[in-house]
């Protein structure tokens, strides 16, 4: 369950906290002079219910929360998180069915009418019924203009149905509820909107939406790659060469995505000498980076300099030797040039047994922790016996 759906369940647990904490009050002050009153004993069920939804005990949530609910029909806020937890356990119909009998009681208050129809949208989205889901987070906007919930997933939504400008629009209107710094958003908006045009064969519309994406989202790389693409197909190889090598400027960490284009630019602009710079440039910008070296030394290896090319794959495995295609370098550099190949090996091979490898990887299947073997109890969430190995398949399984 990720965000917006599982923010959205501690919300709504929240909110009909709040409702019940007054409603217990009176519930039990009312116990204090009657000998017996049906509100109290659906409190108990109920507040055994949310602590059990505390600890993640879902399932047995659900029976005391349906208890509670039996006891205490009037109570809007059960049904509302029996509701959610029915949703995310995939029971969908009776999910739809609990939020749809919220919204018909009469006089229900326009705050809990949100929560149900917000709870309804999601009910819809999971559903699959997005054009349902749509109305129904729209009402809520009606109802309450600033429901950052419900405009993330009218976001979601139109993102789904790439309708990157009503997304876009929506994305604007949010960060004005939230606050929010959003820029990052707004520029891979920009940057899908500008695909679009540019598929489209709206090239005018393309290149507003690339160099505003630029300009709000300066570290966004698809805008730089995608906006020299438009620039290259449009006969303006040296314009688009500026785009990539600003993106190898800027951002050091992703300039490898525009490697393949800047070689491809470059040798038919008479300037493949320069690609040398390009990857000595990142290496020295990012101390982390293993593609440049990849780079560089596949250079090495095509002047014959095979000992710089091993030297600088060595350098590439320390810094990530979980990358196979760092290996796959170095086996292919080894297969070329035979006359060193054993005292090379050696040296791989010492490098490799240092590096943070796990020899023999297992998975926990509830939190994802990794672990080099296998271990009966995860240190990580506690539970028993969740340790899978875990295998990687070749590109052709």
């Amino acid at each position: 369950m990720g965000f917006p759906d599982e923010t959205l369940l501690f919300a709504l647990v929240a909110f009909a906290a709040g409702v019940a904490v007054g409603r217990l009050w009176t519930a039990l002050d009312s116990a204090r002079r009657a000998k017996a009153d049906g509100r109290r004993a659906s409190s108990i069920h109920y507040i055994l219910g949310l602590d059990l939804l505390a600890s993640r005990q879902v399932d047995r949530a659900v029976v005391e929360l349906t208890r509670a609910a039996r006891e205490n029909t009037e109570a809007t806020e059960i049904y509302l998180i029996l509701g959610n937890l029915l949703r995310e356990k995939g029971q969908l119909e009776r999910a739809i069915q609990i939020h749809q009998s919220i919204l018909h009681r009469p006089g229900l208050p326009s705050s809990e009418k949100a929560h149900a129809l917000l709870s309804l949208g999601m009910d819809f989205k999971r559903a699959g019924f997005r054009d349902r889901a749509m109305d129904t987070f729209r009402e809520v906007v009606a109802l309450e203009p600033k429901n950052a919930y419900a405009l993330v997933n009218l976001v979601r939504i139109h993102e789904e149905e790439q309708e990157w400008e009503k997304a876009l629009s929506l994305q604007e209107e949010l960060s004005k509820v939230t606050g929010a710094d959003d820029s990052t958003i707004r520029a891979f908006l920009y940057d899908q909107i500008g695909q679009a045009a540019s598929g489209a064969g709206d090239e005018a519309k393309a290149t507003r939406a690339f160099e505003e994406s630029i300009r709000i989202g300066p570290g966004v790389a698809p805008a730089y790659l995608h906006y020299g693409d438009l620039l290259e197909r449009g006969g303006r190889p040296e314009e688009a060469e500026a785009q990539w090598s600003r993106l190898a400027r800027e951002i050091p960490p992703h300039a490898h995505f525009a490697f393949e284009r800047l070689q491809r630019v470059r040798a038919k602009l008479g300037k493949s000498d320069s690609m040398e710079k390009l990857y000595q440039d990142v290496i020295r910008e990012d101390e982390g980076d293993w593609r440049g070296r990849i780079a560089l030394s596949r250079m090495r290896r095509s002047q014959e300099r095979f000992e710089d090319a091993f030297e600088l794959l060595l350098e590439a495995v320390r810094r990530n030797p979980h990358a196979l295609a760092v290996h796959i370098e170095i086996w292919g550099l080894l297969g070329a040039d035979e006359r060193s190949a054993t005292a090379r090996l050696a040296r791989y091979l010492d490098t490799v047994s240092k590096a943070a490898l796990f020899l023999d990887p297992y998975l926990c299947i509830k939190c994802n922790y990794r672990a080099n073997g296998n271990l009966w109890r995860c240190p990580h969430c506690q539970e028993w016996n969740t340790f899978v190995e875990e295998r990687l398949e070749t590109a052709e399984s």
